[in-house]
């Protein structure tokens, strides 16, 4: 008899320590998109005060290097004209800025700042105005 309750005992403490983990880990992740989406509207936010004349920005791909705590974007950004221009930048979340940015088009990535309204298309799929 004690062995059974034992067993039923250890069986029930395996299911609750599996079923912890899975929230854990579930919370976690949900915690790392919500910094990632943070992190995106701030990188957005230093693009219009680096381009003039931005109307939409998509953001197609971000990743981040652990070793120099900076993230690096690829994006498709859409000028008041209709012109659009597929580039990279380098953004650190602590500086607020642009660190560097690949120069595709001058014509479309004209040194300024974009004061209007944009359209914003995050990486995870999510869109707003900003």
């Amino acid at each position: 008899m004690k062995k059974k309750m034992l067993i039923v005992f250890g069986i029930i403490a395996v299911i609750i320590i599996g079923v912890g983990g899975k929230v854990y880990m579930d919370k976690r992740e949900e915690k790392k998109e919500q910094d990632l989406l943070a992190v995106e509207k701030q990188s957005v936010k230093a693009l219009k005060n680096t381009f003039a004349d931005i109307s939409e920005v998509d953001i197609e791909r971000t990743g981040y290097n652990g070793m120099t705590g900076s993230y690096r974007m690829l994006v498709s950004m859409k000028n008041n004209e209709g012109k659009k221009v597929d580039f990279d930048y380098g953004f650190v979340k602590d500086s607020g800025e642009i660190g560097d940015y690949g120069v595709e088009d001058r014509n479309v990535q004209v040194k300024g700042i974009t004061k209007n309204k944009i359209k914003v298309i995050y990486s995870n799929g999510e869109g707003e105005e900003l």
